[in-house]
Order: C-alpha cells, then structure tokens, then sequence
C-alpha cells in the first residue's frame, strides 16, 4: 500500500486523524513499556491492533511516526501547563508553577512523559524529520531562559547563568519520568515540594549584610 497521508494536500478526515491518533497513542504505550529501540513498528501495530501496512499507509515510515509522537506530546504538554504559568503574576509565581504544572501533567500522563524521555536520551532525535538536535535544545530552554531572565530583572531572582539553571530546572524535572516508570505509584506531589523548594532556594536573591542584620 503507497503511503499516502496527506490524500496529496487534502485535509485528512476524521476516521484519518482519529486512526492516525489511534496510532501515536500506540507508540507512546509501546515506547513506554519496552524502550525506543526495542518499540518495532510490528510492536506498534500490535499494540493498537492493527497490522503494519496499516501504519504505513498513515505514516511514510518510523520517522514520521516519531515526529508525530514528540510534536504531540510537546504541544499537548504545553497546553495544558499554559493556563497555570499564565495566571501566575511574578516570575517567581511562574516558575513555580512551570515546575508544578509539569509534574502534574506527568501524573495525569506518565506514558507520554516517560516515552518522551526514553525517546530523547536513546537518540531517538536522529529519527524525527528534520531535526537538530542542538537547535532543539535551545528552543526546549529559551522559554525557561526568558522566564528566569524576567526574574532577575525585576528583582525575582539573584544573579546567575540562565541557561544553566534553565538546564539545571530541566534537568531534575525531566528525571521524574525515569522514577515513574521505575515505580508508577511514585509520591508526585513530594516531588513537587521537593523541586520547588530546591530551585526556590537556589534562585532567590541574596540577602544583603544589611537584611541579615
């Protein structure tokens, strides 16, 4: 069967989307379950109960597919930690719940978050079309950056490298989905604390002499 996803530029229908959808989903459970390298597109199929040249009539290949998975998962993500960024009024408001919303959407979605991870440290950039790896770092970090630069500016935040600490807060929150998966009844609430704690403690300001006095 010729690939054929696009019906050459026409708007997909609903039974396409809902298959295609029907599909990613698949993925991120199989992902999840067995590792990146070991997700077969047979497996996938299996998984979703359909056979492989039904995949490949939606998804020219596994790198389509995987691109599918990571824009899901991202804009999905995004959207649902929006709203709780945005209602906060100060950087470090927002920051806080940046930390919060992620872990939450983690707890609500921990097959996602955790193929995402698996997908991102086994290489699995190298699969999603057109991708740079370095480029995709950066556009990960630059709303963080953007974040703690708004703090430090205004007060929120003491002096301090803000890619760093933008990979600093990225690095402990994405070290979640690796606990989750090793235990899925994982205590997120804890981590929540733990993490808003710890970065709090590490990106507030200094007191001067004169405060500690």
């Amino acid at each position: 069967m010729v690939p054929n996803p696009d019906h050459d530029g026409q708007p997909r229908s609903f039974i396409e989307e809902a298959r295609r959808a029907q599909i990613v989903n698949a993925a991120v459970e199989t992902i999840a379950e067995v590792g990146y390298h070991r997700a077969s597109m047979g497996k996938i199929g299996a998984r979703a109960g359909i056979s492989r040249g039904l995949i490949s009539y939606h998804f020219a290949g596994k790198s389509e597919l995987i691109t599918q998975v990571v824009t899901t998962v991202y804009a999905d993500a995004a959207a649902s930690m929006a709203p709780v960024i945005d209602a906060e009024t100060t950087p470090a408001g927002q920051l806080r719940a940046y930390i919060s919303s992620n872990l939450g959407y983690m707890r609500v979605h921990p097959a996602r978050m955790i193929a995402l991870v698996e997908i991102l440290t086994s290489g699995g950039l190298a699969d999603v079309s057109d991708a740079d790896p370095a480029e995709f770092d950066r556009q990960l970090l630059l709303p963080l950056e953007h974040l703690l630069t708004a703090g430090q500016e205004c007060g929120d935040f003491r002096d301090f490298d803000v890619t760093v600490m933008a990979r600093i807060v990225r690095g402990v929150i994405d070290a979640v989905p690796t606990a989750l998966s090793r235990d899925p009844a994982l205590d997120i609430d804890r981590y929540v604390r733990e993490i808003t704690t710890a970065i709090d403690h590490a990106t507030r300001p200094v007191p001067s002499r004169t405060e500690k006095t």
